[in-house]
Order: structure tokens, then sequence, then C-alpha cells
């Protein structure tokens, strides 16, 4: 008795630590870091109404009233102001601004013009036009003329994101590369997260070691590489897609769960390598909760599954009686029986695809 309950304890245990381990990261990380506050305090002291929340490039937003009107600035962790923007009318546009915008899509439908501060190119205006999916923004200077592209501002402006007002950033500790701490606490979190994947979620289920190995390998042997390339290009997605085909290809085929179970292990690789702390914490338990429920045996205890056998039989008849093989696999095995496909009929045994359930009430 007491060798049962050992283990469920310790699985029990080590799971409420997991939960405690990622509600605690998460509570952290949906703080607004101290020097963000602190620049943006000195930056809009006059700020009111402030909601604070990460947008889609990982960015703190604040969303706030300055003397009536509404504004949205956005920050790097770091405390670096990126930019501020707010919603103007067309009419609110600089003259030489409404000329080119006239001339150069006249019949053009406008859906929302801003006014941009940015850190980088400075004071511009952006006009998005309706387009059929996504809208088509275009950016203009004070004087109408285009805004460069953006990549062409980037490069000769290199390095300018760091230091765009000096007395705003002056307390802002410059970029350097990834410490110590910060990388220890990645790893371990990711090794957290994968364990209680492939481990306690696929194992404890299915108690294929080779597959855990699969799942800990790709996870485990990817992470470090994503977590120290800055650079995430096209090429590497081509290549993680060109392992996955060279496994099926090089080793036995796998069932839709096996591939489900490895798409989420190389998920959990960018998840915790790429995104940001804010954004990696809940999209890991995503990934938990998805392969928890979605795979769990009461979920699916109802569902039909298919299985080859071979059955034994002595009458060359009963070889091709539909209806006598069904019943006699449903006696023998206690089983529902939904269909039946015969592949290969041998001497004295017959192949069959068999698709079964178990019987409803019966564990």
């Amino acid at each position: 008795m007491n060798s049962k309950i050992k283990p469920r304890f310790c699985v029990t245990a080590f799971a409420s630590f997991a939960l405690f381990c990622v509600v605690g990261s998460m509570q952290m990380a949906f703080a607004v870091p101290e020097v963000v506050e602190r620049v943006f305090e000195k930056q809009y002291p006059g700020a009111k109404e402030v909601e604070w929340e990460v947008d889609s490039n990982g960015y703190w937003e604040a969303e706030f009233t300055e003397e009536d009107v509404d504004y949205r600035a956005d920050f790097r962790e770091s405390g670096q102001w990126i930019e501020t923007e707010t919603s103007i009318e067309f009419s609110d546009l600089p003259d030489a601004v409404q000329t080119a915008v006239r001339e150069s899509y006249p019949d053009e439908e406008i859906s929302e013009v801003e006014k941009v501060d940015s850190a980088l190119r400075g004071v511009f205006y952006d006009v998005e036009f309706e387009r059929a999916g996504k809208n088509q923004d275009v950016e203009y200077l004070a004087n109408g003329e285009r805004v460069k592209n953006v990549v062409d501002n980037l490069e000769s402006a290199a390095g300018a994101l760091f230091e765009p007002i000096p007395e705003l950033n002056a307390d802002i500790p410059k970029p350097s590369e990834i410490g110590r701490l910060e990388l220890a606490f990645e790893f371990s979190f990711n090794l957290l997260v994968i364990l209680i994947y492939a481990y306690v979620i696929y194992y404890r289920r299915h108690h294929d070691h080779k597959m855990l190995f699969l799942l800990l390998g790709f996870n485990l042997f990817l992470f470090p590489i994503f977590l120290l390339n800055s650079v995430l290009t096209a090429g590497i997605g081509f290549t993680i897609f060109a392992l996955l085909a060279l496994v099926r290809l090089r080793s036995d085929t796998f069932d839709k769960t096996e591939v489900a179970y490895l798409l989420g292990a190389v998920a959990l690789t960018f998840i915790n390598s790429v995104l940001p702390a804010t954004v990696e914490y809940m999209a890991s338990i995503m990934v938990l909760a998805t392969a928890y429920f979605g795979d769990h045996p009461r979920l699916w205890r109802d569902a039909y599954q298919n299985v080859e056998i071979r059955l034994p039989l002595d009458e060359m008849s009963q070889m091709l009686d539909h209806a006598y093989i069904k019943e006699r696999i449903e006696k023998e095995f206690g089983v529902e029986v939904n269909d039946v496909e015969i592949m290969r009929v041998e001497k004295k045994r017959v192949r069959l695809q068999v698709m079964y359930r178990e019987r409803p009430g019966e564990d």
C-alpha cells in the first residue's frame, strides 16, 4: 500500500511545486519594470489614467491621457523609450501631407490617421488605407515626403535606439549579453516545463522511453541554439521542419498522437527561448494544458481505436464471415467492435483491421 501511495505523493508534490514556480514567475513577469515606470513618469509627468500592457512586439505599452488627448507609448523592458503615437483626424494633418495623400491616393478610403513621435525617426504621420485583408500603412514627414524604408533608417541609425534622449535614459543600463542568472533561470524553466510535458504527461500515459528521449532531445538540443541566437531566420524554421521530416523518414511511422507531442516539444523550444518573458509562461501553460487534456484517457475512453490482429480460425467458412468474426472478437476481448476489415487470409488464421472501443460502463 505504501509503495503505491508514495509515487502518487511525489508526483502531486512535484506538480504543485511546478505550478507554484510558474504562478510566481508570472506574477513577477506581469509587473511593469521599475525602470520603465521611472522613465515614463519623467517623460510624461502629467499623464493620467495610465494602463499598461505588453504588445505583440514584446514592448511595454502605456495607454494614457495628457491634456485630454489619448496617447500610446512603447518602451523596451530595459526602460528605453521606442515611440509615442496618438490618433488624429485627417484635417489635423499638415497641409503638405494632406496634399500628398490626395495626389497619391485620391479615391482610397482612410481607416485611421496617427501622429507618431519616434525615438529613431522623429515625428511622422501614419495614414492607414482600407484594403481587403490587411490594411496598408503609408508614412509621411511633415513636409509631405514619404518616410524612407524602415530597414534603411535602422541601418543608417544603428545604435540610436539606445541613446535617443540622453536626459531620459541617463539611468537606463546599456544593453548587454544575457546575464548568468537570467541564463540559468531560462534553462531551469525550460527544463522544468519539458520534464512535465515529456515525462509527467506523455511517458506516464504511454510508457515509451524512446519517444520520451526524442521529446527531451529535440527540446534540449535545440534550446541553447535558439536562446543564444539573437536572429532567427526563415532558414532556421525550414531546418527544423527538415529535421522532423528526417526523423519520420528514418524511423518507424509515427501515429497522430506522437506527431502532436513532437510538435509540442519543438513549440516549447521556441516559446521558452524566443518569446518575451511576459508571454513565455502563459504560452507554456497553454501547451501543457493542451497535451494534458487533449490526450487524457478519460476524455477519449469511449472513442474508437484501430488495431491489427491475427485471429486463428479452423474452418475456412468462418474466415470470410464478418458477423462471426465480429461476434468472436467481442466475446474474447470484451470490447465493442464497430468494423472489421479482412486484410489477408492465411492458413488457419486471418489478418484483420479492427475498429473497436471499450464497452461503455466498463473500466
